[in-house]
């Protein structure tokens, strides 16, 4: 019956390790977050750039 439960040590160490892959987890969601504003951001500048009423602006601007 003893040797089934688990020691102190054991647990902490399984808590390491899910503290480990907590904060791989919280890297790889900064970093598609930061990848996620970048592909919004090249998505909202090509709107712009394409929109014809954009281009007229600027052709106006320009002259």
């Amino acid at each position: 019956m003893r040797s089934e439960l688990a020691t102190k040590e054991f647990v902490r160490a399984e808590i390491s390790e899910v503290r480990a892959e907590i904060n791989e987890v919280r890297s790889e969601i900064k970093q598609n977050n930061l990848l996620l504003k970048v592909l919004i951001g090249i998505s909202i500048f090509a709107l712009t750039i394409f929109n014809p009423n954009f281009v007229t602006l600027i052709e106006k601007i320009v002259k």
